[in-house]
């Protein structure tokens, strides 16, 4: 059906952009930086679309991974990553998704809010440090880093 037919064209273009990648020199980086980013959401859409629509987790996985090898900065890519390591319980994974991301992009707000929700996760687990009391002050950290870049936030 017409789904399936858009994970198709999907993994067409992405395996044509792969392609390009390969063809363009590599003196030329701002195009190269401009085709991984385009890579990055084709990935990005490959992998909404396995977690969403044909609820393959794995499958889901591998794509928003590619996207965040061909571009570090892809927010949606790591965020999604994140959130499904979260929703599976690999808590140290999704720290590590959670971590990258806040690297390259400390702003991001959604980011700092599922950061804070984990460490207060670990924290109530008690099973790391101290009986959690570092994943509470990490947590504590996020909260507050977020309130101070936007006092209205009701999520914090």
């Amino acid at each position: 059906g017409a789904p399936g037919q858009i994970a198709q064209y999907l993994r067409q273009a992405a395996d044509l952009q792969k392609a390009l990648i390969q063809k363009v020199p590599m003196e030329s980086q701002d195009t190269l930086q401009q085709l991984a980013r385009a890579a990055a959401e084709l990935n990005y859409q490959l992998g909404e679309y396995y977690e969403k629509r044909d609820v393959n987790l794995d499958t889901a996985v591998s794509f928003y991974g590619a996207a965040v090898r061909s571009d570090e900065s892809h927010a949606k890519s790591s965020l999604a990553l994140a959130r499904i390591k979260l929703k599976q319980g690999e808590l140290d994974l999704c720290e590590k998704q959670l971590y990258a991301l806040l690297r390259v992009d400390q702003s991001n707000e959604e980011a700092s809010i599922m950061m804070a929700e984990l460490m207060m996760q670990l924290a109530a687990q008690g099973s790391r440090s101290e009986g959690g009391a570092q994943e509470y002050r990490d947590a504590t950290f996020y909260y507050q880093k977020l309130l101070e870049h936007k006092p209205e936030n009701y999520k914090a």
